[in-house]
């Protein structure tokens, strides 16, 4: 006791800490040290989130492949819509099998399903030009197409330019 001579108990109490209290600033301490470490961390992953989502947003515009998936996880059931419209767009061009995808379209729900709208094809006949074939769709919930309009077709009468004439694609003889 020769120490704490001149110091009164309450001083010597404040300054020996209990076991309870030097546990408690033990997890204090490795709690802080923890989230610093966690702050590095999220620092150093951020450029890369960044960069991934750029990465991820040019891909979608430049790779098809990329653009489709990231399309069919969005919204699958417009994009089961897409691939069946342009199945069934592929089947109506004269050569199918040497038809080539111009544009994908896009795909716009209705009550009754999806309308499928700016499929194209391009392909080359047998006089040695390249004929290219717009297409709209209508599809249902269950992913069946129920019509197919060719938009290069000639209208049947002025009823049919009407409609068909929305984007200046149909003509009509007089």
């Amino acid at each position: 006791m020769g120490r704490n001579r001149g110091r009164n108990r309450d001083q010597v109490a404040a300054e020996v800490k209990s076991p309870k209290d030097e546990l408690k600033s033990l997890r204090s301490e490795g709690a802080q040290r923890r989230e610093r470490e966690h702050r590095k961390r999220m620092q150093k992953l951020v450029p890369l989130i960044i960069f991934t989502v750029i990465g991820l947003f040019i891909a979608k515009q430049e790779i098809p492949a990329v653009d489709r998936w990231i399309s069919r996880l969005i919204d699958a059931d417009a994009w089961d819509a897409l691939e069946a419209c342009t199945e069934q767009a592929r089947a109506t061009v004269a050569e199918p099998g040497f038809a080539r995808l111009l544009r994908r379209g896009e795909a716009e729900r209705t009550t009754e399903g999806f309308y499928v709208s700016g499929v194209a094809f391009s392909a080359l006949h047998s006089s040695g030009l390249e004929r290219s074939y717009r297409f709209s769709c209508n599809v249902d919930r269950n992913g069946k197409v129920v019509t197919v309009s060719d938009a290069n077709a000639p209208a049947k009468d002025a009823v049919d330019s009407v409609g068909d004439n929305l984007q200046g694609d149909a003509t009509v003889d007089y």
